[in-house]
């Protein structure tokens, strides 16, 4: 009995192994600011991966204006904050709503389309928003020079080290993640999957197919609009870059390599890409390169990205187990 409650307490333990740990990793890095910033980094791409999965991974709609969206809610931000004068911690949610209307808005006469179609026009999209920016009225993004944010402010204390931000972040980064798990294992998580498995299948059965696409792309639109918003606030300055196609596709391989519809892929992904964009920031003319080939080997060879293809060798190894054991009996 008593080795029965110890091994329980042990599973409990390494459940919240991980939590404990990245509590931990500001003292860690204390004295590495860079290597705190990745860590902010990572909460933002892990929230805009997260969002991703749900538009892609689930409802199996693809999507290439990530930075699209990630844009309009970082300018949101910086734009009511700088010119009504709205506090930064109401204007990055209210950043991420807008993001939300128009990705909403967008969808309605997107939502048709299918294969090719639907990818070119996400990548139209995200074209149109990078000339916005670009071509402002009156130069109110500062076109492509860029425009400064201001930093964040909570009950009069201002975020300036990586470290208080970090701590920010991952209350957010938390909170988002579990809304994301709660919706895919409700009913609409449900109706994302019988229309990602079998479209027609899934208008059979009754479900609004193109209510719930719509829906799966608000979704998607209000989470890269937080993550921009966050990422505008903690770097304190945003550029048309962010929101060049390049980066919808470093978004694809995030959620991708962490794997699709799965509750810790949107981590892994988002973390082991943003590093490795890191490392290949020294070797940039090889970026693009690299970002190709490894979109080809996950889309071909490995599917199920790092955690469908862990999960298919664990039960590959207690399958080889069983048969072993079987083997022995006999």
């Amino acid at each position: 009995m008593n080795k029965k409650i110890a091994l329980q307490g042990n599973k409990k333990l390494l459940k919240y192994t991980p939590l404990l740990l990245i509590l931990l990793f500001p003292v860690f890095f204390r004295n590495y600011k860079y290597g705190m910033m990745l860590l902010c980094f990572s909460e933002i791409y892990i929230i805009a991966t997260s969002g991703l999965d749900v538009r892609y991974g689930y409802s199996g709609q693809i999507s290439f204006c990530t930075a699209g969206f990630f844009g309009i809610g970082a300018y949101g931000s910086i734009l009511l904050n700088k010119y009504l004068g709205i506090p930064v911690i109401f204007t990055i949610f209210l950043g991420a709503l807008l993001s939300c209307l128009i990705a909403i808005l967008f969808a309605c006469p997107v939502s048709k389309l299918r294969f090719a179609f639907l990818s070119l026009s996400t990548i139209s999209f995200n074209y149109v928003i990078y000339q916005v920016i670009t071509r402002s009225p009156g130069g109110i993004t500062g076109n492509f020079n860029g425009i400064f944010a201001a930093k964040l402010k909570l009950f009069g204390f201002v975020f300036k080290s990586y470290t208080s931000y970090f701590y920010f972040g991952l209350v957010c980064t938390v909170l988002l993640v579990l809304l994301k798990t709660f919706l895919v294992r409700s009913r609409v998580g449900r109706a994302f999957l019988a229309i990602k498995q079998n479209l027609h299948a899934a208008e059979g059965m009754g479900i609004d197919t193109r209510r719930y696409k719509v829906y799966a792309f608000g979704f998607y639109g209000f989470y890269a609009g937080i993550a921009g918003a966050l990422y505008a606030h903690l770097v304190g300055f945003i550029s048309p870059e962010t929101v060049a196609e390049t980066q919808s596709v470093v978004f694809l391989i995030m959620v991708m390599f962490g794997g699709l519809c799965s509750d810790w892929g949107a981590v892994v992904g988002g973390t082991l890409i943003m590093f490795l964009t890191d490392l290949l920031s020294h070797f940039q003319q090889y970026q693009l390169l690299t970002y190709g080939v490894l979109l080809i080997i996950f889309i071909v060879f490995l599917p199920g990205g790092i955690i469908g293809e862990g999960k298919k060798f664990v039960q590959h190894l207690k399958r080889k187990q069983e048969e072993k054991g079987a083997r022995t009996n006999a």
